[in-house]
């Protein structure tokens, strides 16, 4: 039996060109984290989605552009934020969270693409890619304070760089191993700091 065009099953307006975008982003992003910002070509990424190179360069025009537009749509992915109704655990599993990142390859690549700006990647991108970052985890702060765990007027920002920056230069410097323990010292010295002393 012929279906008629109103018997047939409707597709929205741009599915098609919602799903190469998609194969495009992801697949820059799978080739960033592989081959990093250098070993970064039009030609592997179209092999990747499965699109012809001609359909990256007439949506995209360059490889900067290509890079910049992956990232940006990166940064709405969400970060698994904890809430235990305790600011030291809390403070714990994110900063686990960071670390596991940090260790993987696929962050190692995404790290330097956005360390190295300039025509690879704008400052704007590299600005809103971090403050989503900031973003999803101000709440654990933010809870925090309310719960009277930390001092009115925290940074929530400060207290977020204390943490990683730690975590961050004993992965990307000298290299160590960065364990469990290692993670709770670091907690443990931002949540020391915030402490007043008996008479301050």
């Amino acid at each position: 039996m012929e279906t008629t065009d109103a018997d047939s099953p409707r597709r929205r307006p741009g599915g098609r060109s919602a799903r190469i975008t998609q194969a495009v982003l992801t697949a820059t992003l799978a080739a960033l984290a592989e081959k990093g910002l250098a070993g970064l070509s039009i030609e592997d990424i179209a092999a990747r989605a499965e699109v012809n190179r001609t359909t990256i360069y007439r949506r995209w025009g360059t490889r900067e552009a290509l890079l910049a537009d992956a990232l940006s749509v990166n940064t709405g992915r969400q970060i698994a934020i904890p809430d235990t109704g305790d600011v030291r655990a809390d403070l714990i599993a994110f900063a686990r969270q960071v670390r596991d990142a940090l260790l993987a390859p696929a962050s190692r690549n995404l790290m330097s693409a956005l360390a190295a700006g300039g025509e690879a990647v704008s400052a704007d991108v590299g600005r809103r890619y971090w403050e989503s970052r900031f973003a999803a985890v101000r709440p654990v702060v933010e809870r925090a304070i309310t719960r009277g765990e930390l001092p009115p007027g925290t940074d929530p920002d400060e207290l977020i760089i204390r943490l990683v920056g730690p975590v961050w230069f004993a992965v990307f410097g000298p290299g160590r191993e960065v364990d469990d323990a290692f993670v709770e010292r670091c907690v443990r010295a931002v949540l020391a700091g915030l402490t007043p002393r008996p008479g301050e």
